[in-house]
């Protein structure tokens, strides 16, 4: 049994997901980064849920959107959530630096992510995330390519054929006794691993409104400050 202890910002999170989870919005929050040409991108992504035992977030994405494109050409990756909960009137600002977990950064045998001893940057880690996903949000990931043109004569038979091809993979897969292995999933399904550096907590309620400030440089110790 891991002896990690959450600080106050995680647990209060922990407890806003509960507290809100009858509405679906809850699970959603706003992605800020910084593109290429230095001009800052926002976008609504899906938690995911937290890696065991630590303080990092979980989303997915296409490999091919932009927002990966940016993080994979700056170093550190960088990222802001902005996570607004209507029923509890809390929001949460949480800052730090993106990792990338797909087929090709499990490959790259001279990336960064190959060479941190951790279970998260493993092919069984990608498996894992990638079986969590509902067959409808495995299937998005047979889509074309973003903001390529529309074109639909060709999308419909271009699913199809790619969804015949998986479940072919996967059968030949299943009637091997060998473990699945992660380049079995989709090219172009990507982990995305927000690690917090700072947050910054606000609830509406009451008042005065009650704002906390905390960041890993000072071991996450709460500042109590002005709303």
């Amino acid at each position: 049994m891991s002896d990690f202890k959450f600080p106050s910002w995680r647990q209060r999170l922990v407890r806003s997901l509960h507290i809100n989870r009858s509405q679906p919005q809850s699970k959603y929050f706003q992605v800020a980064s910084i593109s290429v040409d230095g001009l800052p991108k926002n976008r609504t992504m899906v938690f995911r849920g937290f890696i065991p035992d630590s303080l990092n977030l979980i989303s997915v994405t296409d490999i091919r959107s932009e927002k990966v494109s940016d993080w994979l050409s700056t170093t550190p990756k960088k990222f802001e959530i902005c996570w607004y909960f209507a029923g509890s009137r809390e929001q949460y600002r949480i800052a730090g630096h993106v990792s990338l977990v797909s087929n090709d950064t499990l490959k790259d045998e001279n990336g960064a992510h190959s060479k941190r001893q951790s279970a998260f940057f493993s092919e069984k880690f990608l498996h894992q995330q990638w079986a969590n996903l509902s067959r409808g949000a495995q299937e998005q990931f047979l889509w074309p390519s973003p903001k390529a043109p529309f074109d639909s004569k060709v999308d419909e038979a271009d699913i199809q054929t790619k969804e015949t091809n998986n479940e072919s993979q996967v059968n030949n897969s299943a009637n091997s006794n060998k473990a699945e292995s992660a380049f079995d999933i989709n090219d172009h399904f990507c982990v995305v691993i927000f690690t917090p550096l700072s947050v910054d907590y606000l609830n509406l309620k009451g008042s005065p409104q009650l704002r906390c400030l905390s960041d890993f440089e000072n071991d996450w110790l709460e500042a109590v400050v002005n709303a």
